[in-house]
């Protein structure tokens, strides 16, 4: 049976793994062992964490009530059917992987051959370091799918590190994460290509990114607090056609591929005006005119 607070083992000591590892200690439970590639790096979690040994894998997975699988997402796969094969996990224990990209079932030999229950619990955050990730799991939205036993666990662990725990649909998971990827990664793709559409206008790159920051900034907080339709302002927004086509020519001549970028987001900007009431449907047409 398991216990109210359940005690966990970490198997990837990298920084979500030695983070949630800290803020679990932190709300009372207990981090028993932590097992990772090297044994260094275990020593320096279970340093960081305050609890725990470090130790094999097989012997983490066997001290743990819930098991953390916090390794890269090829590794999710090999890893468990290693477990499984050498029957390294108790039954009724819960194992749970960290992925964005991958539903629980990629964890499926340990419920096959040990009886465990399976979830995924994905933080909707990015983190750098160990003690970014402490200071900004707190508050962030843990996206959980599973078995529903193991799915009520680490929800419940979620809310207990200052998490904001949501149950997602398990065949659900990958267009979740395409989101996710959307608004991190690409949102720096995004900065990217506006600096370098200002080196082509003959401003410095490092000139360009602190310029353009404030603005960048300011976009972000309007998107947040008022939604993206409400935050649209610029020429899409005004329906102004005569200066998308300037961009354009100007895109076209120096940079293709930069030209391309734009025309694909302005497609997507015409209808986000269009939606929010910014500009009538013969503007939109014309503007999707201008951006064929």
């Amino acid at each position: 049976m398991i216990k109210t607070k359940p005690d966990i083992s970490i198997i990837g000591a990298g920084v979500v793994g030695t983070a949630l590892g800290v803020l679990a200690v932190r709300a009372g439970y207990r981090v028993s062992a932590v097992a990772s590639r090297s044994k260094e790096s275990a020593r320096n979690a279970v340093r960081i964490i305050g609890s725990g040994i470090a130790c094999s894998v097989h012997e983490a997975a066997a001290r743990a009530q819930l098991l953390l699988l916090t390794v890269p997402d090829d590794a999710l796969g090999p890893l468990a059917e290693e477990l499984a094969c050498a029957h390294a996990v108790h039954q009724a224990t819960i194992v749970a992987h960290c992925s964005g990209a991958l539903g629980s079932d990629v964890l499926a030999a340990l419920a096959d051959r040990c009886g465990a229950g399976l979830a995924s619990i994905h933080p909707l955050q990015t983190f750098p370091s160990v003690l970014v990730a402490v200071d900004n799991l707190a508050g962030c939205y843990f996206f959980c799918e599973g078995h529903t036993q193991a799915v009520s666990t680490v929800m419940q662990l979620a809310g207990d590190i200052g998490g904001i725990p949501v149950e997602i649909e398990p065949d659900r998971k990958t267009l979740y994460h395409a989101a996710a990827c959307i608004a991190c990664n690409y949102l720096a793709t995004l900065q990217e290509a506006a600096i370098a559409a200002a080196v082509l206008a003959g401003i410095g790159a490092e000139p360009a990114r602190q310029a353009l920051a404030p603005l960048v900034a300011a976009t972000a907080n309007n998107v947040m607090q008022l939604g993206p339709a409400l935050a649209l302002t610029g020429p899409i927004a005004r329906g102004d056609k005569q200066t998308i086509a300037n961009h354009l020519a100007a895109l076209d001549a120096t940079d293709s591929e930069l030209a391309e970028l734009y025309r694909q987001l302005g497609r997507r900007t015409v209808a986000l005006a269009q939606n929010a009431g910014k500009i009538a449907p013969e503007t939109a047409r014309q503007l999707l005119k201008t951006l064929a």
